[in-house]
């Protein structure tokens, strides 16, 4: 007597998650996602003239989850005469194994001093907001590619040379951004995030010291690197 057998196909195994900051996935729960790097800002030909000076920043974001698809975000960059700390909450969700998008709002204080005895006493601050949209695609199961455009909107400005000082309080599109990030594995289990951001505004916080008389817009080229801890 023979028997048939049939065989059925194999479901194949969905891809692990990986650790990304940028991205649009939220961290498990109850977990922290962290990461530590720095950020070169290229200062713009119109600022600097002929010389082109690459500023680099400290840069650390941290990440808390809320529910399996919003979580909120920290983030400092500082480069000791000037800081910049954010707070956000982010949205994302996945549309396919591959593929996933989200939603971000930030909002940004940041602060600049810079004193040279007897010849120099300045300081300014202000606050920032970046309504963002990302799009998040995995390459292959350990690399990942994040797309994301950001609108830079300015709330408050106050600068002070001396007894001289200048401040205003308003709600003005300051410019845009666009950002693109590969994280991979680097070593040890450890990942990397590296890209590249374009901000095409009228004001760069790390340059509030140059004090220009530019009333336009000037691109301004950073390059990220970050280990994701």
């Amino acid at each position: 007597m023979l028997v048939a057998s049939g065989t059925s196909a194999q479901t194949p195994k969905p891809w692990p998650a990986q650790t990304g900051i940028y991205f649009p996935q939220a961290p498990p729960l109850q977990k922290w996602r962290r990461s530590v790097g720095v950020v070169f800002t290229t200062t713009p030909p119109e600022i600097t003239e002929e010389v082109r000076v690459s500023v680099p920043a400290i840069d650390f974001n941290i990440q808390r989850a809320l529910s399996q698809k919003l979580y909120m975000t920290g983030r400092i960059q500082t480069q000791f005469v000037q800081s910049n700390l954010s707070v956000g909450l982010r949205w994302a969700t996945p549309v396919t194994e591959r593929l996933a998008v989200g939603a971000g709002y930030e909002v940004s204080g940041w602060f600049g001093a810079l004193r040279i005895k007897d010849v120099f006493n300045s300081q300014a601050y202000g606050v920032q907001t970046f309504p963002s949209l990302s799009v998040g695609y995995r390459l292959t199961r350990d690399l990942q590619l994040t797309v994301r455009s950001e609108a830079i909107i300015d709330l408050y400005y106050r600068s002070q040379v001396g007894s001289l000082a200048v401040e205003y309080n308003r709600r003005d599109v300051n410019g845009v951004a666009f950002a693109a990030v590969l994280e991979q594995p680097f070593y040890n289990k450890r990942r990397v995030s590296v890209g590249v951001r374009m901000a095409y505004s009228n004001f760069n916080w790390q340059l509030w010291s140059l004090y220009d008389t530019f009333d336009r817009n000037l691109l301004y080229p950073q390059l990220i690197f970050g280990f994701i801890l």
